[in-house]
């Protein structure tokens, strides 16, 4: 009992000690972090805050980080038309991924460095991008040791987990989930970042699930949450942060044929109400016959088509061909031993039918 009363004494002289480092003074505020990135015109993620993505499981949380890194890889490169831009130039970022499998991982990053106006090929660490993977390692001690050493050892501006919820026992404990807050806090103010962490929206009520939700609403400068259109395949950013927040931002994953990866490309929501991803591919696929020497044989089309998408053989050409045939856009015939493709024209009401001209190819 004596010494359960000495300890409280101590503890009442640790925290009367601790008065002073409380008292809010009328002295200079600090000056206000950095945004790291402007969305819409609206400054968002500045340093030493803590910011999350919300979207349903397989919603669109990767992709939009993804072209958070974009934006970063190549600043003067204009992602989504400069709807997203990087504040600082190329600021370094760290992704750390707890859940996805490896390859599903690096999908995401390559379709980063295409967006960027690279190749799939490029290293994204040669542009500031670090990634790491912990799906592995099942202690969730262990998982923020080691986001903590990786935050030291390449001093990022921007961390990215992906997601947070693995960093728990249980997302509905109400302890770890205040515990693991305030680690985030923590770890950005100490180090100097901004942290952008995921989380998976409750199935039935459309809100952050479980206690870790809870704690993330209070904590949270900036809430990014993800809506996607399986129709349309598109997906809509809403924003909210503690001052202003940004308009929608609407886009979607253009893959050409035979391109499994494919890049993000805008869209806007509000004015393509009937697009569906057919629609968006026929557009795509007009626009690239608009190019073409046309009429001219199968082999000068397909070398071309080759070329200008940078396809390293012949069959994905082929099937980019056979489905401009099925939507329309391009016919062919046999000239001889030649097979020859032309452009489908609407004739004018009236005229006369007529064979189209054949080229000197």
């Amino acid at each position: 009992m004596e010494q359960t009363n000495i300890n409280e004494q101590e503890k009442a002289k640790e925290l009367q000690a601790k008065l002073p480092e409380l008292e809010i003074l009328n002295v200079p505020d600090e000056q206000e972090p950095p945004s790291l990135f402007t969305i819409n015109d609206v400054e968002v993620v500045p340093k030493k805050t803590v910011s999350i993505i919300a979207a349903q499981k397989k919603s669109g949380k990767s992709n939009f980080a993804g072209l958070l890194m974009s934006s970063c890889a190549s600043p003067e490169h204009q992602v989504l038309n400069g709807a997203i831009r990087s504040n600082n130039g190329q600021i370094s970022i760290l992704c750390v991924d707890t859940e996805q499998p490896l390859r599903d991982a690096r999908r995401t990053y390559r379709r980063a460095m295409k967006t960027a106006g690279y190749s799939y090929d490029e290293q994204w660490n040669e542009h500031g991008i670090t990634t790491l993977t912990l799906k592995d390692i099942k202690d969730e001690a262990d998982k923020m040791q080691l986001i903590e050493l990786a935050i030291i050892k390449y001093n990022p501006d921007l961390v990215i987990i992906d997601g947070i919820a693995d960093l728990m026992d249980s997302i509905n404990d109400e302890t770890e989930s205040k515990k693991l807050m305030a680690w985030m806090d923590e770890m950005a103010n100490k180090y100097d970042c901004a942290i952008l962490g995921m989380l998976h929206l409750n199935y039935n009520s459309g809100k952050i699930g479980g206690w870790a939700g809870t704690q993330a609403n209070k904590k949270f400068t900036d809430c990014f949450t993800i809506k996607k259109d399986k129709k349309r395949g598109l997906f809509t950013v809403e924003h909210e942060g503690r001052g202003e927040s940004a308009p929608d931002l609407s886009f979607t994953i253009f893959c050409p044929m035979g391109d499994k990866i494919g890049w993000w490309q805008p869209l806007d929501a509000n004015t393509i109400s009937d697009l569906t991803r057919e629609d968006a591919e026929k557009q795509a696929l007009s626009d690239l016959m608009s190019q073409a020497n046309l009429p001219c044989k199968n082999a000068k089309l397909v070398a071309w088509v080759m070329k200008t998408k940078k396809f390293t053989s012949k069959s994905p050409a082929d099937k980019l061909l056979k489905k401009c045939k099925e939507y329309g856009i391009l016919d062919s015939r046999k000239e001889g031993r030649c097979s020859m493709w032309f452009k489908v024209t609407t004739p004018e009401p009236d005229a006369v039918e007529q064979d189209l001209p054949l080229s000197d190819d």
